[in-house]
């Protein structure tokens, strides 16, 4: 198993630098010893983050890699960054979330095949979510008001942390439709919805920043977000059904035989 780790990166040129650094020099030795690359993705940057990125590629030169996007897209930098990952499995990351907890947890449910595909789940029952109350809110509102009463997904959350095996991960970017911030969650329910093994796990999140986005201004895009995420899934026949892992609080969903 060999794991490439994908970071968007958008105007982060204060903070890349000794965010990388200190990820590296502070990862547990099981969790060095599968991790192939870091693939850094910078995306419409208005200051000097790709310099900083270069930078890190120069101090890590047999770890780090940098890729670039013109445009600034969430969605279209993980996307980049699953179609360059060369390991057997791909692990998406955040700039506020570098931790090895989630990747070492995607290790142990790969090693024992319990999944393909791994969610951090903010609304999983031994997450520890340190954001303010409002985005803690809105985060149960929409995963359970649209994703679930509106499109049937029996997941908890859709949105950030992931590890995939590469090879479904770029089937999914081959079939997805949808760009930008709507993209992380259309390959969650794509996976879903064509039976691929997904489990949730606890994720520990302690916000040290304001978010870019105000929740105000996410809200008049959830009914869009769902429109466009019922047609890419109209595509395919859903025979989906959720089915309890044995490990505890994950889920599992897999197709029905």
């Amino acid at each position: 198993m060999k794991f490439s780790v994908v970071i968007p990166v958008h105007n982060e040129g204060r903070h890349i630098e000794a965010g990388i650094s200190r990820f590296i020099q502070t990862l547990p030795g099981d969790v060095a010893a599968v991790l192939m690359e870091i693939v850094l993705v910078e995306n419409g940057s208005r200051d000097d983050t790709y310099d900083a990125c270069c930078r890190s590629q120069e101090m890590f030169p047999n770890l780090v890699r940098v890729c670039r996007i013109p445009r600034g897209s969430y969605g279209e930098a993980i996307k980049k960054g699953m179609l360059e990952s060369r390991g057997s499995h791909v692990c998406i990351l955040e700039c506020d979330l570098l931790e090895s907890t989630f990747l070492a947890a995607s290790m142990n449910v790969f090693r024992a095949d319990r999944a393909q595909f791994v969610v951090g789940s903010k609304r999983h029952p031994h997450s520890l979510d340190g954001r303010p109350l409002k985005r803690r809110v809105l985060t149960a509102l929409y995963n359970f008001m649209f994703l679930r009463v509106m499109i049937g997904y029996p997941g908890t959350d859709t949105h950030g942390l992931k590890a995939i095996e590469t090879a479904v991960a770029k089937r999914l970017c081959e079939l997805a439709v949808t760009t930008d911030e709507i993209f992380q969650t259309e390959i969650v329910l794509l996976a879903w919805r064509l039976g691929v093994r997904i489990e949730e796990v606890p994720i520990r999140i302690l916000e040290m920043r304001n978010p870019s986005v105000t929740v105000i201004r996410r809200v008049p895009k959830v009914l869009h977000t769902v429109r466009e995420l019922k047609k890419s899934l109209a595509r395919f026949s859903p025979n989906m059904a959720q089915v309890p892992n044995k490990t505890g609080h994950s889920h599992s969903y897999i197709a029905e035989p």
